[in-house]
């Protein structure tokens, strides 16, 4: 008999221990698929980064409107093979996601074009990475769910370092910040929005809606108000095409699927570094010099984003409402 207690004794055991293990690999698993999906977010911010030296290069020989129509039906075009049985696949409530987001990506790049026209490229800066603090609070107004202590801690760290690396001079509000400053807030819904859909969506047709709903609403506004010249020259259609297909496939997929395993507040963060890479590469390029100031910005964004990452480790309750696997 106690031979048969031990060797049931040993047989729970066994189950016990291979259960655990189970789930610790689950578990391994789960934090390989967020540390992946936060670098790729990370990537995308380095890609915008690097698109702000391009976009600056475009808009010397090419009006506003007319460089982001092309810039995003270049990526809608290329995109369209992969993207085209996706669509066929969605609800209507998937076409309204995503052709919703794709509005909320035209109007803060419009309003933030519009403003630039009247403000200064660092106060411009200052103003749109002002979304790091608004998606914690849109989100916290609208469901109850606030950021952790910590993860406030690398918000307010991050925000420190966005505004010594971005705001230089007096900052006084005329029209140009007021429509920066709204762009702005499209910007942080655009994020909340990817996030919601995202976990709702296809990557591909999210993104594919997004372009294609960009494209067509700036070409449309670029020959409404602006006259442009069908071909704005070999230099700006270099940048066109390095924006729309890294800025514009790439990044956005980046932000699709890496926004799918990542909380809201943690992705806004992680984007945000864009301004610290815009930053390094407008002084690889010539277009800025590297001071003390930067340096110390740099500090700050980054030892804040680290910060923010800890203290998002255990907060699901930032995630958005969870939805079903997108096909």
């Amino acid at each position: 008999m106690n031979k048969w207690l031990r060797g049931d004794a040993l047989a729970l055991s066994f189950r016990l221990l291979l259960a655990r293990w189970l789930s610790s690999g689950k578990d391994l698993g789960r934090r390989r698929v967020r540390l992946l999906a936060e670098a790729g977010l990370i990537g995308a911010g380095i890609i915008w980064g690097v698109n702000f030296v391009l976009v600056k290069l475009a808009l010397e020989d090419m009006p506003p409107l007319y460089y982001l129509g092309l810039r995003f039906l270049v990526g809608s075009v290329l995109l369209a093979p992969y993207g085209y049985m996706r669509l066929r696949s969605l609800s209507v409530r998937g076409w309204l996601l995503g052709i919703g987001v794709g509005v909320l990506l035209f109007a803060g790049f419009v309003l933030q074009t519009v403003g630039l026209q009247t403000t200064t490229p660092a106060i411009s800066g200052f103003l749109t990475n002002l979304y790091v603090i608004l998606v914690p609070l849109i989100l916290g107004i609208f469901t109850s769910r606030w950021p952790s202590p910590l993860l406030a801690v690398g918000i307010l760290v991050v925000s420190a370092g966005l505004t010594l690396l971005s705001l230089y001079g007096s900052l006084k509000f005329g029209l140009g910040e007021i429509l920066t400053l709204l762009g702005t807030i499209f910007w942080a819904v655009h994020v909340l929005g990817v996030g919601y859909a995202s976990r709702r969506v296809s990557a591909v047709a999210l993104v594919q809606l997004q372009l294609t709903t960009c494209a067509l609403l700036c070409l449309a506004c670029a020959f409404a108000f602006e006259q442009p010249d069908l071909f704005p020259g070999w230099r700006a259609m270099g940048a066109i095409l390095w924006t729309g297909i890294m800025g514009g496939i790439v990044a956005y997929v980046l932000m699709a699927v890496g926004q799918r395993y990542t909380p809201a507040t943690l992705a806004g963060i992680l984007m945000s570094l864009e301004s610290a890479f815009a930053l390094i590469f407008s002084v690889i390029w010539g277009y800025d010099t590297l001071t003390l100031r930067a340096v110390l910005g740099f500090a700050l964004i980054f030892a804040g984003t680290i910060v923010a990452r800890i203290g998002s480790k255990d907060s699901p309750e930032l995630e958005g409402e969870a939805g079903p696997p997108a096909p």
